[in-house]
């Protein structure tokens, strides 16, 4: 008998909601780094032809069918829509919009699409109540958050209740930068080439360093694109926690804590996806695109991963992603 395929899940694929990107584009990462034209609904043909892929579901599915991809985990594209700059009352009431509308969306393909929700972080509170409603009421099965709120990192204390609630609901965390726009990196796309893996970087040591993996052990936390930098470069956190540089006090090596972080598969070079798997468990590996700018071939990127083992790609292809999101398949 025929060995039944692999199921593929995508698990990081950008949703673009028109009339909150309306509301929140002259705040996001391109407009603070003066490309907003470029991302504008009625800009230039290719970012119109990327956009129509974020707000409707048609090129979507047609899309995964020539990837090979049988399902989608949606998520917010936080880089356009994040609300970290309102009050805490209206960026909820955003938050809201965008979460609707991803449900909707879902409720119209529920075979082949899995959403997550935003939630303005900012504003605990608010975001425990989001939160909540996004998993108990509109069946999405995680939250979306970025890599730090305004000036606080995610590890600050201020949002200890929120990594309490997110363990207690099983809820999966899924963060995903809404970008560095340092000045530095404004020439050669370099805020998202250099400054997304960066933040990356800083939001896995906030959570480490704050004590939150080790406060809440049963978290389950995605970074994307394969964890930034952090993976490939622990050794030198691991010698400053072994001499005590850092202060922080680690209940191990600094690099021990990688394995309880999950992450996805965008890394573009099958050598780094190699050594990801030396660093966190297969089971914590998840394919991903970063769908509509990312990987074009994540199927055919891992297969041809000869280094991992064959089960092993079979989990990073889909088995660990329904695992993760709770997808039944």
């Amino acid at each position: 008998m025929a060995k039944k395929p692999a199921v593929t899940i995508d698990c990081h694929a950008h949703i673009v909601v028109p009339e909150v990107f309306e509301i929140t584009s002259k705040h996001g990462l391109h407009a603070r780094i003066g490309l907003k034209g470029r991302t504008s609904l009625g800009a230039a043909r290719e970012s119109q032809r990327t956009m129509t892929r974020m707000t409707g579901a048609r090129e979507r599915l047609r899309d995964m069918d020539r990837m090979g991809v049988d399902m989608q985990v949606i998520s917010p594209s936080i880089v356009h829509q994040s609300t970290y700059w309102a009050p805490g009352a209206r960026a909820h009431k955003i938050d809201r919009m965008t979460n609707d509308a991803t449900a909707e969306m879902v409720a119209k393909h529920p075979d082949r699409l899995i959403g997550i929700g935003l939630v303005p972080l900012h504003d605990p509170k608010r975001a425990i109540r989001e939160m909540t409603r996004c998993v108990t009421d509109l069946g999405l099965r995680g939250v979306e958050i970025s890599t730090v709120v305004n000036d606080l990192e995610i590890g600050d204390p201020k949002f200890l209740p929120f990594w309490k609630a997110a363990e207690k609901l099983d809820c999966p965390v899924f963060i995903h930068p809404a970008g560095n726009s340092d000045p530095r990196l404004r020439k050669f796309g370099l805020a998202f080439n250099l400054g997304q893996p960066y933040e990356e970087a800083l939001a896995m040591s906030s959570l480490v360093y704050e004590g939150i993996m080790d406060k809440f052990p049963k978290l389950k936390v995605l970074i994307v694109h394969g964890g930034g930098f952090l993976p490939y470069y622990a050794g030198r956190q691991d010698s400053a926690s072994r001499t005590g540089r850092d202060g922080a006090g680690l209940k191990g090596e600094f690099s021990s804590y990688i394995r309880k972080f999950y992450f996805d598969t965008v890394l573009f070079n099958p050598d780094m996806l190699t050594f990801l798997a030396t660093k966190a468990p297969a089971s914590h590996i998840l394919m991903g695109t970063d769908y509509p700018f990312g990987e074009k071939d994540p199927v055919g990127f891992i297969k041809r991963n000869r280094k991992i083992p064959a089960a092993a790609r079979d989990g990073l292809l889909g088995k660990n992603a329904a695992r993760l999101f709770r997808i039944p398949v």
